[in-house]
C-alpha cells in the first residue's frame, strides 16, 4: 500500500502557509493624500509573495534598491498634519481627529469595514497624545484628559436587528501630573500601565513614574525615576523585560531593556529605579549622507522579534559636476528593519515616500505603524 506523501510534498514541495486571515501585517498610516491619509499594508513574512525584496545590507547599513510603497488598502479623509492622533487596538485603526459631526472614523483591517466611533468632547492635542491598548480597551491620555474607549457589550441573544449598541468614551481619574508622559509601558499583569513624566506634576517638579490600575481605576506614584526609553516600551516574555528605544540623546538609535517593576502599590515612592541595559549596536542609519528624521519601534511577537520604522532623508541632487552648486533636494525614505534580539541577521527594506508625503513633518518625525 503506497504511503501518503507529506503535506509539504503534496503542496508542491513547500510547507503550506499560514492562512492570510491569521497572519499579521505591518500597517503604515501615511500623510500622502491631499484630503487625508492612506493606510499601507506591508507583509514582513519571509515567505512573502509580494514584490518586496530582502536586500543585502552593505557595511554602512544601506540597501541598493528603493521600493515603492504598496498600494493603499484604504484612504481616510481627515485633517492633515495630525498623524499622531491615529491609534490601533484589536483589528481596528482609529482616527481620533474630530469629523464635522464629532464622531471618529474606525477601519477594520481584517473585514475592511468602515464605521464611526462615539463623539469626543474637544479636540485632542496632536503633539501631546498617547494611546495604550490593554486587553480589548483603548486608553487615551493627553495634557488635559484621560479616557477609555469602551467596546459595546455582546448583543443580546434575541436582540432586534435594528437595535445597535454603540461604543462609548468613559472618563477616568485625572492623572497626578500635568505634562505629557515621556514613556509608558503595560505591565505583564495585563491591568497596570506605567507612565513616566519629566517636569511639573500636581505635587512635584521632577522626574517621576506613576501607575494606573485599569481594574481599580486608581493612580499610584512609584518613585522619582523614569522608564529609560522614549515613548512606548514593550514587554518581551523571552527576556522578561521591557524593550524600547533609548530616551537618552547620547544613545540615540540604541535599544534599551529594563527590568519589569513590581506593580504592587505597597512599593509606592520606595521602589528603586529599575536595572537597565543598552544595546551595543546602533539601529539607526550610520551613513553620513543620510539624515535621521524619526523612528518608531513595533513589537511583532514571536521570539523577541521587532520592527523598526525609521524615516531618513538623503540628498537627491543629480547634477554631475554641478551637483555641489545646485540647491539641496531631499528625498525621504521609510527604512523598515525587522530583527530579533536573539539573532544577528537583520532584514531591511527602504520605501521612497512620494513628494506629497513630505509636506508635513509629524509622520516623518514619528512614523505611524501598527502590527495587526
Amino acid at each position: 500500500m503506497p504511503k501518503k506523501r507529506p503535506a509539504d510534498e503534496r503542496a508542491g514541495g513547500r510547507a503550506s502557509k499560514i492562512p492570510s486571515r491569521r497572519r499579521k501585517h505591518l500597517y503604515l498610516v501615511v500623510d500622502d493624500w491631499e484630503r487625508g491619509y492612506s493606510i499601507r499594508k506591508l507583509d514582513l513574512s519571509s515567505d512573502s509573495d509580494s514584490d518586496d525584496v530582502d536586500e543585502a545590507n552593505g557595511p554602512d547599513g544601506r540597501t541598493g534598491t528603493e521600493l515603492r510603497l504598496p498600494p493603499a488598502v484604504f484612504r481616510l479623509e481627515a485633517p492633515r498634519a495630525r498623524s499622531g492622533l491615529f491609534a490601533a487596538f484589536g483589528t481596528k485603526i482609529v482616527a481620533t481627529q474630530l469629523t464635522p459631526r464629532g464622531t471618529i472614523p474606525m477601519f477594520d483591517v481584517r473585514t475592511r469595514a468602515f464605521t464611526f466611533g462615539p463623539r469626543q468632547e474637544g479636540q485632542p492635542n496632536p503633539c501631546c497624545t498617547d494611546f495604550v491598548q490593554v486587553g480589548d480597551n483603548l486608553y487615551f491620555i493627553d495634557d488635559s484628559c484621560f479616557m477609555m474607549l469602551d467596546p459595546p457589550p455582546p448583543p443580546p441573544k434575541f436582540a432586534h436587528p435594528y437595535i445597535q449598541i454603540d461604543w462609548t468614551w468613559r472618563g477616568l481619574p485625572v492623572p497626578p501630573f500635568d505634562d505629557c508622559p515621556v514613556s509608558y509601558a503595560v505591565h505583564p499583569d495585563g491591568r497596570t500601565i506605567f507612565f513616566s513624566t519629566q517636569g511639573q506634576t500636581k505635587k512635584h517638579t521632577e522626574v517621576a513614574t506613576f501607575t494606573f490600575d485599569t481594574v481599580c481605576s486608581q493612580w499610584t506614584r512609584h518613585g522619582a525615576w523614569r522608564l529609560p526609553f522614549r515613548g512606548r516600551g514593550y514587554f518581551d516574555c523571552e527576556l522578561n523585560a521591557w524593550v524600547g528605544l533609548s530616551g537618552q540623546p547620547d544613545n540615540l538609535g540604541h535599544l534599551c531593556t529594563c527590568e519589569v517593576v513590581s506593580a504592587d502599590a505597597n512599593t509606592t515612592d520606595g521602589h528603586p529605579p529599575p536595572t537597565c541595559k543598552l544595546s551595543k549596536e546602533k539601529l539607526f542609519c550610520v551613513d553620513p549622507a543620510e539624515k535621521h528624521i524619526g523612528a518608531t519601534l513595533v513589537y511583532i511577537g514571536g521570539r523577541s522579534k521587532f520592527c523598526l520604522v525609521q524615516c531618513i532623508a538623503t540628498d537627491d541632487r543629480k547634477g554631475g559636476v554641478w551637483e555641489e552648486v545646485l540647491p539641496e533636494c531631499l528625498c525621504y525614505l521609510y527604512r523598515v528593519t525587522t530583527f530579533s534580539l536573539n539573532a544577528v541577521h537583520h532584514r531591511l527594506r527602504s520605501y521612497r515616500l512620494p513628494k506629497i508625503a513630505t509636506e508635513y513633518c509629524d509622520h516623518l518625525e514619528k512614523p505611524v505603524a501598527f502590527w495587526m
